[in-house]
């Protein structure tokens, strides 16, 4: 899964696009953005506390969570 693809699964979600959420939360276009940008946030600032075992494994994962919140932001 591509950073903008992953972006837009998190957007959806908020949204009430996702096939899969079982309600509509009823957000407009800027909350579920808000929303989708908080959630990456989370595991951003969680992640830095983690002592990584595979750092080179790590790292890439942290960089795929910055691209996905720049593409969230282009959403």
């Amino acid at each position: 899964m591509t950073a903008k693809e992953k972006a837009k699964e998190l957007f959806d979600r908020f949204y009430g696009i996702e096939p899969v959420q079982p309600i509509y939360i009823g957000m407009d276009k800027g909350q579920s953005k808000q929303c989708a940008l908080i959630c990456v946030d989370e595991i951003l600032e969680f992640a830095y506390y983690i002592e990584w075992e595979k750092k080179e494994e790590a790292i890439s994962k942290l960089k795929f969570l910055k691209e996905v919140k720049e593409e969230i932001n282009k959403l």
